[in-house]
């Protein structure tokens, strides 16, 4: 009995949120994930041509006379060059991550190298994820701009609703501390067993930071809300998410923890990818 319980501990620690088992606030596992890293690694085809070789730099005709500092600055130019044509990508497409095939649509318009994480506040693994990523974003270069996007799967549509309400909270100045109130929302569900879907908690909620009942009101039903909503919807369908927690990057890539491998390795992949779009 004990070594039954201990591999379903272990599973769960591995699954995702499936978007079928939305409608509870606790995420049962995945029984794909264990298939997943136990799959040989996949190979995939592109149409792409390849990299044309790097080019030595030019070296001027001379009069036959042997200059030593010359030939070692050509000898070092060349070992570099080709360590870097060389250097090995640490992860590879369709084993850590998926490439979109066109690129899709990003969540905000900026020229930064977008980082997309897309959650749902009643995923427990999202739960778990949250302050990784929240650590991992304070010390992003100012060429890469990480952003959130909840899940908008029919059974979720509430908890999108509640976190562009707090969002639009936070523009009007309506509430100081948009992360910690989020982070407040995940303990409500996770902690509390609240369920966070209707309006009179989540003012109660907001209220804890500042909020006052008008300037929520005004927020909850607002035009920016049902937009960032709508968005929401066409961003979940365009990059096919049925299980979060997921990352996008830039619109062009997708990776998640389980198949990076774990919160550090997913980090990992994460800034090889934003490195790539450089």
């Amino acid at each position: 009995m004990q070594k039954f319980l201990a591999i379903v501990v272990c599973l769960g620690a591995l699954a995702a949120c499936g978007q079928q088992e939305a409608a509870a606030p606790q995420a049962a596992v995945e029984t794909e994930a264990s298939e997943t890293a136990n799959a040989p690694e996949a190979t995939t085809t592109t149409n792409e041509e390849p990299a044309a070789e790097p080019a030595l730099a030019a070296v001027e005709e001379s009069d036959g006379s042997f200059d030593e500092a010359d030939v070692a600055k050509q000898g070092s130019l060349r070992m570099a060059q080709n360590e870097t044509a060389a250097a090995p990508q640490r992860f590879k497409e369709g084993v850590h991550y998926e490439r979109f095939r066109p690129t899709k649509m990003t969540v905000s318009t900026n020229d930064a190298i977008e980082v997309a994480e897309v959650f749902w506040y009643g995923c427990n693994h999202c739960y778990n994820l949250e302050p990784v990523l929240n650590a991992w974003a304070e010390e992003l270069p100012e060429d890469v701009s990480f952003v959130k996007l909840p899940v908008a799967w029919p059974q979720a549509q509430k908890h999108t609703q509640v976190f562009y309400t707090i969002e639009a909270l936070a523009g009007m100045g309506a509430i100081e501390d948009a992360d910690a109130a989020n982070m407040a929302v995940f303990d409500a569900i996770h902690i509390n067993r609240a369920r966070m879907t209707s309006k009179q908690e989540v003012f109660e909620l907001t209220k804890r930071f500042g909020a006052e009942r008008d300037a929520f009101d005004k927020a909850w039903d607002s035009f920016e809300v049902n937009t960032k909503m709508n968005q929401a919807k066409t961003l979940t369908r365009a990059y096919g998410i049925q299980s979060v927690p997921a990352v996008v990057v830039n619109g062009k890539y997708i990776t998640s923890e389980v198949a990076a491998g774990g919160k550090q390795e997913l980090l990992a992949v994460i800034d090889e990818l934003v490195a790539s779009e450089r």
